[in-house]
Parts: C-alpha cells; sequence; structure tokens
C-alpha cells in the first residue's frame, strides 16, 4: 500500500469518526431539550392545578358564605303588614285617579249644539222683516267687515193689491206667536209696530240676548219676473262668523220649509245659504229666514194680502219649527 492510499484511507476514517461523533452529541442536545421542555410543562401544569385549586376553594368559600346570609334571611321573621291599611291605601289611590278623570278638561266645540228641551224651556224670536220706516244709514255687514249695508231699504209691494212687504210679514208674525204661545214655547217678537226701524244687527241683538233656541225671520219675495213664485228657505252660510250655528240652522229651515210645501202646495225653491246677509252675520243663534212667495206673482200677491192665506201661513211655520225643535 501506498503513503497515498494510506493517507487517503485515514482520512475517510477520521471523516465517518467526526460525523458520528457529530451525530451522537447533536441526538443528546435535542433530547436535553425535550427532556427541559416536558419539565417546563410539567411546571405549569402544577402552576395551572394549584391556581385552578385555589379558585375552587374560594368559589366554594363564596358560596358558603351566601349560603350562611340565606339562612339568616329565611330565619329574620316576616314583617306584618297591616290590611286594613293596605285597603285604606288602595281606596286613595283609586280616589285620586277618579279625581283625576273628572277633572280632565273636556275638548269644547265652537259648533252650536242642539238641546232637547220641553216646549216651555224653548225661547223662540219672531222677527217680521222690514218697517214702514226706510232708512239709509248704513251698518257693517259682519263683524270686523268694510262692507257697509243699508239699515233699512225698504221691502216689495204687491204687484196687483200693492200691499207692502211689511204688513203681511207682521200679520203673519204676529198669528205665528199666537199659534206658537198656544204650543207652550216662550215667544219674543223684535217689534210689533210697523213704525218701529231697526237696523239687522239690532235684530240679530234680540235673538242673541235672549239666548234664543231659533230666531225666524218673516218675509215675502219679489221679481221682475212676474211668472217666478214659490218659498224659498234662508239659512247662514257656513262661514267664519256662522259657521258653528249653519249645521243647526241648515237642519231647522229644512224642516220648516218642507212643511210649508207639504201644507200649503207651493212650489219648492229650496233652501239657500247666504254669506251677504247682516242679519245671519250678526246672529249667535239658529236662524231662519222664510220667503213666503213672490208679491211680484199676480197669484201669489193676492194670496198673501188675504187673511186666510197668512193664517194657513202661520199654521204651517208653527207646526214646522215643532217638528224642527223636537227632532
Amino acid at each position: 500500500m501506498t503513503k497515498m492510499k494510506k493517507f487517503l484511507l485515514t482520512l475517510m476514517c477520521l471523516i465517518i469518526v467526526g460525523a458520528v461523533l457529530y451525530k451522537v452529541t447533536y441526538a443528546m442536545k435535542i433530547d436535553e431539550q425535550f427532556v427541559q421542555a416536558i419539565r417546563i410543562n410539567e411546571e405549569n401544569k402544577t402552576t395551572s392545578n394549584t391556581v385552578k385549586e385555589e379558585a375552587v376553594v374560594k368559589e366554594n368559600q363564596e358560596v358558603k358564605e351566601k349560603e350562611e346570609i340565606i339562612v339568616k334571611i329565611e330565619e329574620k321573621p316576616a314583617p306584618v303588614v297591616n290590611t286594613q291599611a293596605k285597603v285604606e291605601e288602595v281606596k286613595e289611590i283609586k280616589t285620586e285617579v277618579k279625581v283625576k278623570v273628572i277633572e280632565k278638561p273636556q275638548v269644547k266645540t265652537e259648533e252650536y249644539k242642539k238641546s232637547s228641551k220641553k216646549p216651555s224651556e224653548t225661547v223662540i224670536v219672531i222677527d217680521p222683516g222690514h218697517a214702514s220706516v226706510s232708512s239709509r244709514e248704513k251698518e257693517q255687514q259682519a263683524p270686523g267687515s268694510t262692507i257697509m249695508k243699508v239699515k233699512e231699504p225698504g221691502g216689495a209691494q204687491g204687484i196687483v193689491t200693492k200691499t207692502p212687504e211689511y204688513l203681511v210679514n207682521m200679520e203673519v208674525a204676529v198669528r205665528l206667536r199666537a199659534l206658537l204661545q198656544e204650543k207652550g214655547y216662550t215667544v219674543i217678537m223684535t217689534k210689533t209696530d210697523n213704525k218701529q226701524m231697526l237696523g239687522n244687527i239690532a235684530r240679530a241683538e234680540v235673538g242673541n240676548n235672549a239666548n234664543a233656541d231659533l230666531v225666524i225671520r218673516i218675509h215675502a219675495d219679489s221679481n221682475d219676473n212676474s211668472s217666478v213664485k214659490g218659498a224659498s228657505m234662508l239659512v247662514p252660510a257656513n262661514n267664519k262668523y256662522t259657521g258653528n250655528i249653519y249645521n243647526v240652522s241648515k237642519k231647522y229651515g229644512t224642516v220648516v220649509l218642507n212643511t210649508l210645501i207639504a201644507d200649503i202646495g207651493m212650489k219648492n225653491r229650496g233652501v239657500i245659504a247666504r254669506d251677504d246677509m247682516t242679519g245671519f252675520n250678526w246672529s249667535k243663534v239658529p236662524v231662519i229666514l222664510v220667503e213666503m212667495g213672490f208679491q211680484s206673482n199676480v197669484l201669489e200677491d193676492k194670496l198673501l194680502a188675504s187673511s186666510a192665506y197668512q193664517d194657513k201661513i202661520a199654521k204651517s211655520l208653527s207646526e214646522g219649527i215643532y217638528k224642527a225643535l223636537m227632532e
């Protein structure tokens, strides 16, 4: 064997021995780390168990203390309840609630509400339209209005009989008053003398001051066309002045007009709402105005001027008013 071969063989042996020694040393080091990791893990487990044991002990102690408190509470005698006092207290509470309900403010409506009354408790105002004396003096058409209207322009006149309207109106009004008084109503006339000139505001104030259940204004109509005929009923319009009396006035007016048409047999010209009438706009109580027929019509002029026809109209109006107020 040559020197070179020996050298190579020796080198190879050294390399092999070195590799074996390195492997053994590395394995021992890994082993040691693994053992150390196990030891640390065991120590952590021991510590964790200790903490858990301490927490359990503490929890058991708290539970025990709570049980002792509960026992003490249960052993403490219950307070004596004064049943009578409790009953009185409940009564007081109920009384207070009841009072509060009674004292609760009621919602008020501005609309005029009809109340059921006996005739003896009912006030009716009759207003015979126009007068024998006219006036060019003016008054407000409505409260706060800038429109001014003549107080008493004068009424119509019969096309054939020449009978002034104010005479027909007064004759029917006086007859109507007697019939309503027979039924037990309290009746007030705005005037009983044809010479007495009242403005329409003053007429309305008569009804307002009397707190009338109904004001009926008596009139006859006129038209340039002599063929026009029939009866109509005027009522306040549903506006800011008379909106509160509109519904009840319309209801009363409808009943009275229908009764008149059925009894007399004249043409029905309907119920008409008017917002331009001073006597309506100043009224605070239900008010209606009946147009009994046309003095510009030959036939109706003659009828309206006759006592028998005036009696017939007055009777029909009294029946219509009775029906309207009793419904």
